[in-house]
Parts: structure tokens; C-alpha cells; sequence
């Protein structure tokens, strides 16, 4: 068993892509006026290359594996984390993107990709059924076809991704992409309630109202963690010898195994029918045969 206590700290972090002729905050008001942006002959004046981005982590990380004896080989993994950043990049899974170019010190809040509880774990067992193995067969087809098997499954339980809450018409007036709420109340509703009613309401909505014209919103960019996730797959592999050089190698594979529904992030556009709904879900079962040859 093994234990590690991680942090780390990153700086100069590409961001997305930001439009950064933006009306100043001095400047907003009720209209959005062309002529009010710092460079009025031009329309959106893109940043690319925007490494301004910082983040910091800080996790703690259990494992534990057990290699191949009598056949099983054992490995579990489970990491406690916490993920803060300041810009959305590229490849955050969750979570909202900026508010404003001349607010960025507001935008720091859990990344994107900050996934607090992960267990995961995954276990190799070749069945001891066939010829030499503690389950001998006669020899022969039966042999053949059912020893020299081995099975393979995954499971991974994790609690969700982040998400953020954005006005659904932007009336920040400054040619922004974004305008956040304000944060008024909690978001999380307490007490136990049932699937039915966490889709149709998954936070509460009352929590985040309309900020004003020109105005900034208080709510962070990231506000809270969407649904958890549960998974289970597994696979049956088996490797027959056609001949010395050519073999031939059966698998079944069996995905979401459980047919538990994995759901999505709700919806954070505040202004929207679909408000604080979720309407996603993935997790279906699926089972894929296959047949390999190797020569």
C-alpha cells in the first residue's frame, strides 16, 4: 500500500480564446454602444495567446496493488483532491467560462476539472479451469472451449464535475461573452429528495438573481458539483493457439454493466425554462463481441 500527499502550483496557463475590446467598467450603463469600446473602429479584438492563467492542486492519493498471485492481480486507487484556477482552458470538462476581460481577479474558483473523491479499481483473474490449472478438463474440444479463460472488471465511483451559472441574456453591455447572476442564498438544496425531483430541480434556482444592468455578478464561476458517476466494466478474454505462429483470441466486453444512469450537468443559464434541470444521462449498457486473429 502506498500514500502520497500532492501539491503543485502552475502559472502562465493558456485561457481560451478572449475578446478583449471590451467596454470598461467605467464606462457600462444601460445600452451597449459601439463607440463606448476601447477601440471603436474595430468589432471583437481576440487574445489567443492569453497565458495568464494560474492554478493550484492539492490532493491526496491511496493505492494499493497486489501483482499476479495464483492468477488474480489486484490494483485500487483512490485520490482526495481539491483544484482551484482562475481561467478556463481548453480541456476543463465542467464548469463556466469568464466573465469579463477587466474582471478577471473574480474568476478564481474550482476548476473545471476538479473532481474532489475518486475511487477506481481493477482486478485480472485467469480462471483456474483447463488443462494444468486446479479445474483440470479432459482433453480435447472441452478443454479448448471452456479453459484458458481470463476476466477482467473495472469499477470507478467519483463525485461530479463543477458547474457555473450565467445569465441567459447578457446585459453586462460591454460586449462580453458572459454575465453572471449574483449569489444571494445557498444553491445546494439539503435533505434527502428523489431522482425524479433532482432532475427537475438540482439546485436551488432561487439562489441567483438578475444583477443589474452594466453590472457585474456575484456568483462565482464555478459554483458547486454536478452529479457523481458510477461505473463497472468487464471483459472475458481467451487466447486459443492455432499454431505455432498463428493464434486466435475471443473477447467479450461488457460496458456499464450496472445500465446506471450517469447524469449530466444541469443547466446554469438563469432566464431559461430549463433552469437548474438536467436533461443528459449517459452510463447504457453495451456489450461488444470480437474475434482476433494474430499470426
Amino acid at each position: 500500500m502506498r500514500r502520497d500527499h500532492v501539491r503543485s502550483e502552475l502559472h502562465r496557463i493558456s485561457g481560451r480564446a478572449t475578446n478583449v475590446n471590451e467596454i470598461r467598467p467605467e464606462r457600462r450603463g444601460a445600452r451597449q454602444d459601439q463607440s463606448l469600446r476601447p477601440f471603436p473602429q474595430y468589432a471583437n479584438v481576440i487574445l489567443r495567446a492569453n497565458n495568464w492563467g494560474n492554478s493550484s492542486y492539492h490532493g491526496f492519493n491511496l493505492k494499493a496493488e497486489k501483482r499476479f498471485s495464483k492468477g488474480l492481480n489486484l490494483l485500487s486507487n483512490y485520490t482526495w483532491s481539491k483544484f482551484l484556477d482562475d481561467v478556463q482552458v481548453a480541456s476543463e470538462a465542467g464548469g463556466a467560462g469568464a466573465q469579463s476581460y477587466h474582471a478577471r481577479h473574480l474568476d478564481k474558483s474550482y476548476s473545471g476539472n476538479d473532481i474532489r473523491h475518486r475511487w477506481v479499481s481493477s482486478a485480472v483473474y485467469e480462471l483456474p479451469v483447463g488443462h494444468g490449472c486446479a479445474l483440470a478438463l479432459p482433453a480435447g474440444w472441452i478443454d479448448k472451449a471452456f479453459g484458458g479463460w481470463s476476466a477482467g472488471v473495472i469499477a470507478e465511483l467519483r463525485t461530479g464535475l463543477p458547474f457555473g451559472v450565467i445569465e441567459q441574456t447578457n446585459r453586462l453591455n460591454a460586449f462580453s461573452s458572459t454575465q453572471r447572476p449574483n449569489l444571494v442564498s445557498p444553491w445546494n438544496v439539503s435533505g434527502g429528495r428523489s431522482r425524479a425531483e433532482q432532475i427537475a430541480r438540482y439546485f436551488n434556482t432561487a439562489a441567483f438573481v438578475f444583477p443589474g444592468d452594466g453590472v457585474l455578478g456575484s456568483s462565482p464561476r464555478n459554483v458547486g458539483s454536478g452529479p457523481g458517476s458510477v461505473g463497472l466494466e468487464m471483459s472475458l478474454l481467451k487466447d486459443v493457439a492455432v499454431s505455432e505462429r498463428v493464434s486466435l483470441q475471443l473477447r467479450g466486453e461488457f460496458f456499464s454493466i450496472l445500465n446506471r444512469p450517469n447524469f449530466g450537468l444541469p443547466n446554469g443559464a438563469r432566464g431559461s425554462g430549463a433552469f437548474g434541470t438536467i436533461a443528459g444521462a449517459g452510463g447504457a449498457r453495451q456489450i461488444q463481441l470480437g474475434l482476433r486473429l494474430a499470426f
